[in-house]
């Protein structure tokens, strides 16, 4: 069938959407794993363990626990708003992304694999929301 002059498809891609789709999943998912180890940090001492001291860089595990908690309840929201396509869910999840990352730098001396994993998955999350955001926008319906 031809086209008529006037008429073209739209510039969006299907597949940068189904990237942001994919991290607001992932983001959720990396939340829920976040309020778990925050959980477990809080109620159990020996979770995160140094030998060095009761503290990571100055900040108490407790604290760190309780961070977590809260990063990954709001990860958790800025996933489902990645999913619909929001603008303030990305902006939200660039922040949030780079704030985990840091706190898992930070207790990296105690938890290596765990760290690297959420780490390398939010560097992953960070480049799909950030790597042709309209494309992906138009893609979605938008």
């Amino acid at each position: 069938m031809s086209e008529t002059s006037g008429s073209r498809p739209p510039g969006g891609s299907a597949a940068w959407a189904s990237w942001v789709a994919f991290a607001g999943i992932m983001l959720m998912l990396v939340g829920v794993f976040s309020v778990i180890a925050g959980l477990a940090a809080v109620t159990d001492d020996g979770y995160i363990k140094n030998t060095s001291s009761n503290e990571v860089f100055l900040v108490s595990y407790t604290a760190l626990g309780v961070f977590w908690i809260a990063i990954g309840v709001v990860k958790v929201m800025a996933g489902y708003g990645l999913i619909q396509g929001r603008e303030w869910a990305r902006i939200v999840t660039v922040i949030l992304v780079f704030l985990s990352a840091i706190s898992h730098l930070l207790a990296l001396t105690s938890q290596p694999f765990l760290g690297l994993l959420l780490i390398a998955l939010d560097l992953v999350i960070l480049y799909a929301v950030t790597v042709r955001w309209q494309e992906a926008k138009i893609g979605m319906g938008d």
